[in-house]
């Protein structure tokens, strides 16, 4: 979360942003018989075949979950064939969506702004408009390493009928983080045997639960942070920065890293550290029922992009260095 204005040319997607944090889809597990119908489904094959019932209604429900759950979803799913992109996909691709989002609902401060989960295809189009524009920038040449990552470039009208035939699995005429990636990773992945391999997957072990919610815990206390600065802010510019108000806010902004706010954001941080590491440590490259290149899911992704969350919120919001 940053105060600082969106621009998916500068920092915001540079420096990468961070918000809600990811969860395991918790869905029951699938029936025996959709397995055995499922369990034939290789990755990168049959990308448009049509989904059972079930499949369609767990796929819904991941699909409706924020962006940062849908990746971690899909991570988990895809670890051994996808784990090299997930810092594309974090850093740049989740960037990019947030931003589109965004742009649609006219928010420009990150800090009030509560992810979504879909883009209509007009705001779709806008999202591989701003993806193909950030990857073909020099400045951004470090991400041209991620070569399964980069966007297709194609004209808005082809890519229309893309995201219609092709994107939109569900045919709810709306593109979901879960859909653009089962897309962009199509030579491995395909909707049915995501479906196969999460509901077949673990579910959330409790440790890794714990340390989700710690870093939610982060995102409220870092929210109220930025909040309170951009208040003070503001109330420190009133009649051109003069007056009794404007030079009391000006004094508070001054010292708000030493705030009540700063020190309940510093002692969320240590304890969502702590939790992370616990379950990195329990969890962390420990195989799981199912988990192999053709199998279920696993914690991988879950664990990794709660690291990363956590690197990037130290970054930004841990104590200063003196």
């Amino acid at each position: 979360i940053s105060i600082s204005k969106v621009n998916p040319s500068a920092a915001t997607l540079n420096n990468f942003t961070h918000s809600n944090m990811a969860e395991k889809p918790r869905a029951g597990r699938a029936s025996i018989a959709l397995l055995n119908n499922l369990g034939g489904v290789k990755a990168g094959e049959s990308f448009t075949e049509k989904l059972s019932a079930e499949a369609l209604a767990y796929f819904n429900q991941v699909a409706a979950k924020p962006f940062a759950q849908q990746a971690v979803a899909f991570l988990n799913a895809y670890w051994y064939e996808v784990g090299s992109q997930a810092e594309f996909i974090y850093s740049v691709a989740w960037d990019v969506i947030k931003y589109a989002d965004m742009h649609s609902k006219g928010i420009s401060l990150v800090f009030k702004y509560d992810e979504g989960n879909d883009l209509d295809f007009d705001i779709g189009l806008y999202f591989y408009e701003q993806l193909c524009k950030f990857c073909d920038d020099h400045k951004n040449a470090k991400f041209k390493e991620y070569t399964p990552s980069q966007p297709e470039m194609m004209t808005a009208l082809k890519r229309k009928q893309e995201l219609r035939d092709k994107v939109d699995v569900n045919f709810d005429g709306r593109v979901s983080f879960l859909e653009y990636l089962l897309y962009q990773y199509r030579e491995v992945a395909n909707p049915a045997d995501f479906c196969h391999r999460s509901m077949s997957g673990p579910e959330e072990h409790p440790e890794i639960r714990k340390a989700r919610l710690a870093l939610e815990e982060v995102n409220k206390k870092i929210r109220a942070y930025e909040e309170e600065k951009d208040r003070l802010t503001k109330e420190s510019q009133l009649n051109g920065g003069t007056g009794v108000k404007a030079l009391g806010a000006k004094n508070m902004l001054a010292q708000i890293d030493s705030s009540p706010l700063k020190e309940e954001l510093n002692k969320a941080l240590i304890t969502a550290e702590a939790a992370v590491r616990i379950a990195t440590k329990k969890f962390g490259g420990v195989p799981v029922m199912g988990s192999n290149s053709e199998g279920g899911g696993s914690n991988e992704g879950a664990l990794w992009w709660m690291n990363r969350d956590l690197e990037e919120k130290k970054r930004r919001y841990g104590p200063s260095k003196q």
